[in-house]
């Protein structure tokens, strides 16, 4: 799931490669890799009245990706700012909506910038592409379904430990995504690292995981990080604490 820069510096300019920036429009105005678009985290989800961001409807999806310049054919490289989980939750989603080929770049984008790779101002615009949503089933939870497996599922809270004190899910275990991040600029630590961090925190390979958050976006970041440890029964709950509170569900 993670390509690095020196590979990104050689092949950015390749014409089977879609690269999105996931700080938004306004940062990207500023100064953005080489070919790259503009694709803010808000973009890709939908808020619902109790302000959960939940997975974007397919058509949606399809048409967002589409304008990109995405489809079945392309490798996605998906690059933000150091410590901030938003790159995770774009590419969860295009891997939820079966997109394979999803990347995420190693460093962030002030690495990027200090190491004095391809930067400019001028805005890219895509050829026009047709996704089609393929959803992948198995990377996502809802609250109905997560209700169910309380007992049996191990359940990730990506937060601070402060939030996990104030109220939690019931029977979720504290994993801060900031434990997974990588030092100098690197959005997350080697793999050896992590499959360390994981084993020493008891996280089992042999049942299903399930990441939460409070909006989903820093739990992203969490299966990020176990999918590059080699786990592969992990799932999102994109909906995350607060759509569990909007439910009324209890909390532990």
């Amino acid at each position: 799931m993670i390509v690095s820069h020196s590979w990104l510096a050689e092949h950015y300019n390749d014409e089977d490669l879609v690269i999105l920036d996931s700080r938004g429009n306004v940062a990207y105005s500023y100064a953005h890799i080489t070919r790259s678009q503009p694709l803010g985290v808000e973009k890709v989800v939908r808020t619902t009245d109790s302000g959960a961001n939940l997975v974007l409807e397919p058509e949606n999806a399809a048409h967002i990706f589409s304008s990109h310049g995405i489809d079945e054919t392309k490798t996605v490289v998906i690059y933000g700012d150091y410590m901030d989980p938003s790159a995770a939750r774009i590419a969860w989603t295009l891997l939820y909506y079966g997109h394979e080929k999803t990347k995420i770049l190693d460093i962030g984008i002030r690495s990027w910038h200090q190491k004095g790779l391809a930067i400019t101002k001028e805005v890219y615009k895509p050829n026009p592409a047709t996704f089609i949503p393929k959803i992948n089933p198995n990377i996502r939870i809802e609250a109905e379904e997560l209700q169910k497996r309380i007992d049996s599922a191990f359940i990730i809270d990506a937060r601070s430990p402060q939030e996990y004190m104030a109220g939690r899910i019931p029977n979720s275990v504290l994993f801060p995504f900031t434990e997974g991040v990588g030092e100098k600029g690197s959005l997350f630590k080697e793999k050896d690292e992590l499959v360390k961090i994981f084993e020493e925190q008891k996280i089992p390979k042999d049942k299903e995981l399930v990441c939460y958050c409070t909006l989903g976006h820093r739990a992203a970041n969490v299966f990020t990080q176990l999918k590059i440890a080699g786990y592969e029964n992990v799932r999102l709950y994109d909906g995350s604490l607060s759509d569990w509170i909007g439910r009324r569900l209890s909390l532990g």
